[in-house]
């Protein structure tokens, strides 16, 4: 491991390099960041390592929500992780779909109609670009919103005539 220990026994982990977070570690950095103030979180989402962007992925601090997903350390394995994630900002999720980079790729499209926290009008624009099982699979799925599922059933069905 990487982290270092400190005065008084506590373990130092960098909030910058991308270096494995030990599990013993990983809920009190989120007590730490969590009691960061707003400007101080905005900087770490664009300098902070993948698990500091990933505790802030989950903000409800819209200006840190954007932060995240505008940081140019961010990847297609972050992005993927911040859509499969029911524990994600809306806007982040919006943000991303609404990106023509990242909503080109056809598994974020499906994470995010997958994921009930993604606005629904968001969800429904890209149920075009998903085929017969997966419309099939989301019409059953109860986690996604009504109108999500709804519209699935309703292509699924177009598409059987």
């Amino acid at each position: 491991m990487t982290a270092e220990q400190g005065p008084k026994g506590k373990v130092k982990v960098s909030l910058t390099e991308d270096r494995p977070v030990p599990e013993a570690v990983q809920g009190s950095l989120q007590s730490y960041v969590a009691e960061l103030p707003v400007p101080k979180k905005v900087e770490l989402a664009a300098r902070g390592n993948r698990e500091v962007r990933k505790i802030l992925s989950r903000d409800p601090n819209n200006i840190v929500a954007r932060a995240v997903v505008n940081s140019p350390r961010i990847s297609e394995r972050d992005v993927l992780e911040y859509t499969g994630s029911s524990l994600t900002n809306e806007d982040v999720l919006r943000m991303i779909g609404e990106s023509r980079e990242w909503s080109m790729n056809r598994r974020v499209k499906l994470l995010l109609v997958s994921n009930p926290r993604t606005p629904a009008s968001l969800a429904i624009r890209f149920l075009g670009h998903l085929s017969v099982p997966e419309l099939s699979h989301l019409a059953s799925n109860k986690s996604v919103s009504a109108a999500v599922s709804r519209e699935a059933r309703r292509r699924v069905i177009a598409a059987r005539k």
